[in-house]
């Protein structure tokens, strides 16, 4: 009996270690050299909620990301995105 408790809490420990892992390095972005899409940063507003600039070749957007799904925000002209970096 004390050899499955054990095994099952070695169980536990190790989903709540893969658990943490995934979380910390969930917003880690790659950069990918292949595509023209590239995230510059992402603002947490909450636990669900988040705005998130992208840049499209020369052109930036603020996105919404929340329960609801993404929504545009705004329209960044390059010149105010290349001042900010």
């Amino acid at each position: 009996m004390v050899q499955s408790i054990a095994a099952l809490a070695l169980v536990l420990a190790i989903f709540a270690g893969l658990v943490w892992l995934m979380r910390r390095f969930q917003d880690k972005v790659i950069p990918s050299k292949e595509g023209h899409m590239q995230v510059i940063q992402r603002l947490h507003l909450d636990s669900k909620n988040s705005v998130i600039e992208i840049r499209h070749g020369k052109q930036h957007y603020l996105l919404g990301v929340g329960v609801g799904g993404v929504q545009k925000i705004a329209k960044v002209s390059s010149d105010v995105a290349e001042q900010d970096v």
